[in-house]
């Protein structure tokens, strides 16, 4: 039986405290995790006293792994390659992520503020 507002969790194929899927499978998002997410965003910026550049959608918030600093440059936010290309892949396949990344996210330069992505090979 589908689900709706009035039968959530009533059937025994959708358990009431199952979390909401999205379209892609993964679980819903909360209000507090949101809420979270914006925080980091929130917090970088207070910390460093800047004004920091984020990818625009904050589901990119999870890839975030610190800041980077440079010799004459301004800091910047510093992603993770892999959890970017892990959250691509929720909506495509893994060379469309990896064509995604590449040419939308990694070869987008937007200024000295635009971030840098990071490899965890090692």
């Amino acid at each position: 039986m589908p689900s709706n507002s009035l039968n959530r969790g009533g059937s025994p194929e959708e358990p009431a405290n199952e979390p909401e899927r999205l379209n892609d499978g993964q679980p819903a998002r909360t209000r507090q995790q949101d809420s979270e997410r914006l925080n980091i965003r929130e917090e970088l910026a207070e910390i460093w006293d800047q004004d920091l550049l984020f990818m625009s959608e904050p589901e990119y918030d999870d890839a975030i792994i610190g800041v980077m600093e440079r010799a004459g440059g301004s800091p910047v936010i510093a992603y993770d390659t892999q959890k970017i290309l892990d959250i691509l892949e929720r909506s495509m396949s893994v060379e469309e992520a990896q064509e995604f990344f590449e040419y939308n996210i990694l070869g987008a330069y937007v200024g000295d503020k635009t971030p840098v992505y990071i490899t965890q090979n090692y």
